[in-house]
């Protein structure tokens, strides 16, 4: 009985460091060999409790269905390669490599891959430490999603970018999303900080990032996590053009 019970705590120990770990800054590489559904962290960050990241896959005509009313948390589907067709609310669309969509708490949506091709997506899923404000996310324009082919790219001095969204939303004071391509061999900018966290995923390229002084070069499907107030920098470091996300909130 006394071990039963010490084998328990022992359990519930174990999961509670488990829901407290902080996420440091660093890299999260891509794995190439990977399951259905592949966790790559999950933890705490400075305003986020939990925070959750994996990489999911959908076979040809595989559908699942994501019940967020349950959850509490608000979810982030970032397409990195295929057709996925999803479902929230009352909208239905198809969309490609690039797009994404965005998921408020309580919304309950649908994945499908309707094509012959797998389908590749990254899915945030998290909340605010102090508790998300449904009527906030509600006014600023509640779920919703992007195409990437129905984005306008704007030339800069550096290459370009793509403008997702900047605003409020459920759990976030301010959440912001666009995607920068740049040239070879520049940098974005010289490192820098800022209290809001953030996390670039590089799409297209090689580049090299900077955080916190440590150097960790990306290839596609790599990203970074830079904590709150961590110096941080990125520079294109292969041939021709990189192509990455940069979203960060508070």
């Amino acid at each position: 009985m006394k071990t039963t019970l010490l084998i328990v705590l022992l359990c519930v120990l174990h999961e509670s460091q488990a829901q407290t770990t902080t996420i440091a800054s660093g890299i999260y590489p891509w794995k190439s060999s990977r399951g259905p559904h592949e966790p790559v962290l999950k933890g705490t960050t400075t305003f986020l409790q939990p925070f959750e990241v994996s990489i999911e896959t959908l076979k040809p005509g595989e559908k699942r269905t994501n019940d967020a009313a349950h959850s509490g948390m608000e979810e982030l589907l970032i397409v990195k390669e295929g057709d996925l067709t999803a479902t929230v609310g009352d909208m239905t669309k198809s969309i490609g490599g690039g797009s994404i969509v965005f998921v408020t708490p309580g919304q309950k949506y649908n994945c499908e891959n309707k094509s012959n091709s797998p389908v590749v997506f990254y899915n945030l899923k998290y909340q605010a430490k102090g508790g998300a404000d449904l009527a906030r996310g509600k006014s600023s324009g509640d779920s919703f999603m992007v195409d990437w082919d129905e984005l306008s790219f704007k030339k800069t001095d550096v290459g370009g970018r793509r403008d997702f969204f900047n605003k409020p939303t459920a759990t976030c004071a301010r959440f912001e999303m666009h995607v920068t391509t740049l040239n070879e061999g520049l940098p974005s900018h010289a490192p820098h900080e800022h209290a809001e966290e953030e996390i670039i995923l590089l799409m297209k390229g090689n580049a090299t990032m900077n955080v916190d002084g440590k150097d960790y070069p990306m290839a596609p499907g790599d990203f970074v996590f830079a904590a709150s107030h961590d110096f941080h920098g990125i520079r294109n470091s292969g041939k021709g053009q990189c192509e990455y996300f940069a979203f960060q909130w508070k």
